[in-house]
């Protein structure tokens, strides 16, 4: 198996050719595939038709596999996998996660005491229009502030709070979240994270902060709105037009990317309100520094 890693944007990601996942990779082709996620942040593979069991072996040779928090959403032979988009019963009971919230610029659980290391999502059925996902590298946002702004942002910490965006998820409707239960709820605590991370394994400065959960920031006291302000500012300049990469799906697709050196976002569900978006999602866990869990 001969393997080519093609750019696909200049600060990040590459297609990657010559692979077949529903073929268990040799240690050699999987060494390459694994270098080549930490070089370029992200990676495309398109033709894959993986079953989910195929695809949850496949995350599992990065690392331990992590089960999403709603659960009714998961594959239920498969929980590894969870299952997006807009697929629903013929009664009408939703059977995969549908979020209007996913517009906003994200890394995968970063609410978390140990944010996803590696998100996978496989394209089944993609619409006719619309369901684009957009990414952009920390890195390369890091590197092009200036020396002023790094100073100023170096040593602050950012409140992530899943609830806090779960609550807005609901509020947003109509979706197909449905309301934690209070025990549920304290199984994701506030977090604080370090706002510059140093990446444990490339040793890349980036910055990280999610604005879908983004609660406080040190340093910025006031109004309510302030923290999100000023986060906001960090995320528009990462989200420059010629920074981002927006991915048009084709059946088949699977995209695997960095939690920790990327950011991505969804795109309005509007466009495909009456088509079909029916995507699986796994994740594994990462080695992530600077978290502090809040105190109940």
């Amino acid at each position: 198996m001969t393997l080519e890693f093609i750019p696909i944007h200049k600060d990040f990601g590459a297609e990657v050719r010559g692979a077949d996942l529903t073929l268990e990779l040799s240690e050699e082709a999987f060494s390459e595939i694994y270098a080549a996620y930490f070089r370029y942040g992200l990676l495309l593979f398109r033709g894959e038709r993986l079953t989910p069991a195929q695809q949850a072996a496949f995350t599992a040779r990065f690392g331990e596999p992590k089960i999403a928090p709603r659960k009714q959403f998961n594959v239920p032979d498969q929980q590894e996998i969870s299952v997006l988009g807009n697929l629903r019963a013929e009664d009408g009971t939703p059977l995969a996660f549908l979020n209007r919230q996913g517009v906003e610029w994200h890394s995968d659980t970063a609410g978390n005491e140990d944010p996803d290391g590696i998100t996978f999502l496989h394209a089944i059925e993609v619409p006719r229009a619309g369901g684009e996902t957009m990414f952009c590298s920390m890195v390369a946002a890091w590197e092009m502030l200036s020396d002023e702004r790094k100073a100023d942002i170096a040593g602050r910490k950012v409140l992530h709070s899943f609830n806090h965006h779960n609550d807005k998820v609901l509020r947003i409707g109509p979706g197909t979240a449905r309301p934690l239960t209070p025990e549920e709820r304290a199984k994701y605590p506030d977090i604080w994270h370090d706002l510059v991370q140093v990446h444990p394994v490339t040793g890349r400065t980036l910055y990280f902060a999610s604005h879908n959960l983004v609660k406080a920031v040190t340093g910025v006291e006031g109004d309510p709105d302030a923290a999100e302000s000023w986060i906001m500012e960090l995320i528009d300049h990462a989200t420059r037009p010629e920074r981002v990469y927006v991915h048009a799906w084709s059946p088949g697709d699977l995209l695997m990317w960095d939690n920790r050196a990327m950011m991505h976002s969804a795109t309005d569900v509007g466009p495909y309100e009456e088509d079909r978006r029916i995507m699986y999602r796994s994740s594994c866990r990462s080695v992530f520094t600077g978290a502090e869990r809040v105190a109940d």
